[in-house]
């Protein structure tokens, strides 16, 4: 989720939510933007320079880095599809996942960009 809409209520208890699910799907040294975690590490799009952080990021058993993100409507999408573009391709590099964690309400929404952007995400409902 971009900064700007991190500062909105209900965020803080959707991630939540979505540590608690990645926990269960047994992944491990999970990192969100959470008291009892580390933060994310800062990823750099080399085409513009944008800084993103994931929402969460964790790894598999199988020692794969994977990415987390929640969905939210947003009215300028572009640097919504920029982060999930860049996360999706830091996935695929480090043979990992990239998981879209969809509150009721968004799915639509968060299906038509990553069909119309083609971006390789799981979209998870929450």
């Amino acid at each position: 989720m971009l900064k700007q809409n991190r500062e909105k209520t209900g965020y803080q208890e959707k991630l939540e939510m979505a540590v608690e699910k990645v926990e269960n799907l047994g992944f491990d040294n999970i990192r969100a933007d959470l008291p009892e975690f580390d933060t994310p590490a800062k990823l750099v799009n080399q085409n513009n320079n944008d800084v993103f952080i994931p929402d969460i990021t964790a790894k598999s058993k199988s020692g794969k880095k994977a990415y987390f993100e929640l969905s939210k409507k947003v009215k300028d999408t572009q640097k919504l599809v920029n982060k999930w573009k860049l996360l999706s391709t830091m996935a695929t590099i480090k043979e990992g996942a990239f998981q879209i964690f969809v509150p009721h309400g968004s799915m639509k929404f968060t299906k038509d960009l990553v069909t119309k952007y083609n971006i390789a995400a799981e979209l998870i409902k929450i």
